[in-house]
């Protein structure tokens, strides 16, 4: 039987506001760096862009006062997600492969990266984390999760949303500016990088929709990355991403 012992709670936000030192940011990964899922970074054919996208993630966290963020997910990707955007890929491998490079990212900007586990998790994911040595602290929506994980060997410190912790939360010290100066460069590189072309039957155009059959899958609906689409539509462009 697990003992829970609870340190003294911890603010958790979902809004990006100013926050004083030691908050918990709890923000889709695409609230935060605009239009940039978890799903483009599972599109992309570089998941080193993941590394980028987390340090830049963690910057813009520190410039309202975060310290920690909570990040990815403990799922892959179904048919059937309602929330598709919330999910990597359908590959554990990749989708643990995103989820350490996104907590390198994170981890170098100097904040400290917490893992979501929300709904289902995938026992496979959590397996393949655990073989790659990826433990990180994991914010779990209730009780019963955190025993799975722990009854799947994945040994962390939890936190709940009313702000309790199971464990201990470290403090990343860093002497690190706060620059935000490559935001949106990175922000491009990673939306361009996962241009998906689902099938040549149909000419249409899909934001965010990973599930239709043919077509172009992109992530935002910027005027430059539809002009992106079109020309890999024609022919006169190669896809830049993978299959979701």
């Amino acid at each position: 039987m697990t003992c829970w012992t609870m340190a003294n709670g911890i603010v958790i936000s979902k809004n990006l506001e100013r926050c004083t030192e030691g908050c918990i940011l709890d923000l889709p990964l695409h609230e935060i760096l605009k239009d940039v899922s978890l799903l483009a970074l599972g599109c992309n054919q570089n998941l080193e862009i993941a590394r980028e996208v987390g340090y830049v993630v963690g910057m813009i966290a520190r410039s309202y006062g975060y310290r920690y963020v909570v990040f990815g997910t403990m799922d892959v990707l179904d048919p059937l997600d309602p929330d598709p955007l919330g999910k990597i890929s359908r590959s554990p491998y990749i989708s643990s492969q995103v989820i350490i490079n996104l907590a390198d990212g994170l981890v170098n900007s100097g904040v400290l990266p917490i893992l979501r586990a929300s709904g289902k998790i995938s026992q496979d994911l959590v397996k393949t984390l655990i073989s790659r040595k990826a433990i990180y602290p994991v914010f779990v929506e209730e009780p019963s999760l955190a025993y799975e994980l722990e009854r799947l060997g994945y040994k962390a410190t939890f936190v709940f949303p009313d702000g309790s912790i199971k464990g201990r939360l470290p403090v990343i010290e860093t002497l690190l500016e706060v620059d935000l100066s490559e935001v949106e460069n990175v922000r491009r590189k990673a939306l361009s990088g996962a241009v998906v072309l689902l099938g040549r039957s149909s000419e249409k155009i899909h934001i965010n929709k990973p599930f239709e059959k043919s077509g172009v899958l992109i992530f935002s609906d910027e005027d430059w990355l539809l002009e992106l689409a079109k020309q890999v539509l024609q022919g006169v462009r190669s896809p830049t991403g993978r299959l979701p």
